[in-house]
């Protein structure tokens, strides 16, 4: 007979094992609200063996797309011969490149990963986890032949180095992520779907730039750089207003609502807009070749265009309405507009004048008047042949002759006095309303074929003078510049 077995006898349970026991019940508890925090989820995903297509049939077989946004107007996209077209709207013109990525996402859209093989089975998990109950966009998708399909596109992952969004498909229970950047044209909205044209404005061609509402400002081109005329006539800076064209010409708008005579303009805030901004582009002459090499020119006569500043979208934003039609575009590319401070454009240095660009140079200081005129010359050779650069463009000297004088006087000496003088920049602002008073210290008067600019020197303080271009007096200097002009040539 067997001798029974002996009872294996329990060990007591060290301190420290309790202690280590009692840790890991922690963790574990831990971990258990851990998954029972609000979304975002983090599921491990699955392997996948294979790259799987939530859709793969072509271009063709697709008779009928119909998207329902979340947060906005669900619309139908229905087959027109080779292109689509939105149901009861066939009339309007789409954009093909918006067309084309969503036919690319729906003839071709591929799973990143599979997250969850049945959603159902998953117990504590649903579609609203994920942003899928309600989905932030439904797009169904019904084929020539009847077949349908519904995807519905959710909520970002977590901690993804390639941003994915959740996805279900029907018919299916499984759980996948795609890339955001196949859901991207999924995400689009009716509005963004018409077609128009983006302005194209040649910011070399503007004459003119008026701005009322919020900020009232208007500035004219002239040869010799821009000048502002309202709120009150001052030069402006070449560079700030080089800076201002290009921004204009690189408007663009994001999406197109319709002509503003179908709208409600109160809805977008342009029926009293923040902003109207008035673009005057000049008259011009285009040339080209024909296809037989015949050289032709187009007259263009002058154009005005409007655009207005409404609302803000809320979606970093802004309602416009361009000639007669209304938009949404972004603020990266049409704010500059809300952000306008004229006073950021005046001209810091009001002898800018460049010598080629100068006739007359008058200056007054202690009651003494020294004029002097100015042209350009062409440069001869020592073979009396007009000298000319590698471009066969003819090369200029100046040439200097002192008021009442026929005799030319030293150029250079002129030039390096007049560098002196185009230093005159302010240090500071004066107080808004300074007016000068007194005798002023100093004149200097700049005259060409497009203007006559004079900029005076009045005493401001102990320290200091005022200057005043064409009147205006803005800003002010130590007063001992003038004593680095004062030896004139």
């Amino acid at each position: 007979m067997q001798t029974p077995p002996k009872k294996k006898t329990r060990r007591p349970v060290r301190g420290r094992t309790v202690l280590l026991i009692l840790l890991c019940c922690t963790a574990l508890a831990g971990g258990g609200l851990y998954f029972l925090r609000p979304r975002p989820v983090e599921l491990p995903p699955a392997a996948d063996s294979e790259k799987v297509l939530l859709l793969s049939r072509p271009e063709e077989d697709i008779a009928a797309v119909a998207i329902t946004p979340r947060d906005g107007t669900a619309y139908p996209l229905i087959r027109q011969g080779n292109t689509f077209a939105l149901l009861g709207q066939e009339d309007v013109t789409l954009r093909s490149d918006i067309l084309e990525d969503l036919m690319v996402t729906l003839t071709e859209l591929p799973v990143e990963n599979t997250v969850l093989e049945s959603m159902s089975a998953a117990q504590g998990l649903r579609p609203a986890d994920f942003g899928l109950d309600p989905a932030l966009a439904r797009v169904a998708v019904t084929y020539s032949d009847g077949e349908k399909k519904e995807l519905r596109v959710g909520s970002l992952t977590p901690n993804e180095d390639t941003p994915q969004r959740y996805c279900m498909v029907s018919g299916s229970d499984t759980l996948y992520t795609i890339l955001e950047a196949d859901c991207v044209p999924l995400l689009r909205d009716m509005d963004s779907l018409r077609d128009f044209v983006q302005p194209a404005l040649d910011g070399s061609l503007l004459d003119r730039i008026e701005v009322t509402g919020q900020v009232e400002w208007a500035l004219h081109y002239t040869p010799s750089g821009w000048q502002m005329d309202a709120p009150f006539s001052y030069p402006l800076s070449t560079l700030r207003t080089d800076a201002l064209l290009k921004k204009i010409e690189d408007m663009g708008f994001a999406a197109c609502l319709g002509k503003a005579e179908k709208l409600n303009l109160s809805d977008y805030g342009l029926d009293a807009p923040a902003l109207t901004v008035t673009l005057t582009q000049a008259a011009t002459v285009i040339t080209g070749e024909t296809a037989e090499g015949e050289q032709v020119s187009l007259p263009v006569p002058e154009k005005v265009y409007t655009l207005r500043v409404g609302n803000e979208t809320g979606k970093s934003g802004v309602y416009v309405q361009w000639q007669d039609q209304v938009f949404t575009a972004s603020n990266f590319l049409l704010g500059f507009w809300k952000e306008l401070d004229p006073l950021d454009y005046l001209l810091q240095t009001p002898v800018n004048l460049l010598v080629n660009d100068l006739n007359e140079v008058r200056f007054t200081l202690g009651g003494s008047i020294h004029a002097y005129q100015v042209r350009m010359v062409e440069q001869v050779t020592e073979n009396n042949q007009i000298a000319v650069d590698e471009y066969g463009r003819v090369l200029y000297d100046c040439a200097v002759n002192r008021a009442g004088e026929t005799q030319d006087m030293d150029a250079e000496a002129f030039l390096a006095w007049y560098t002196r003088l185009a230093t005159l920049t302010g240090d500071g602002r004066l107080p808004d309303g300074w007016t000068p008073a007194g005798e002023k210290r100093a004149e200097i008067i700049l005259v060409n074929d497009h203007l006559t600019r004079t900029v005076t020197l009045w005493p401001y303080d102990a320290l200091h003078d005022a200057i005043a271009v064409d009147g205006v007096a803005l800003y002010y200097i130590h007063s001992t510049w003038l004593d680095e002009v004062r030896d004139v040539p």
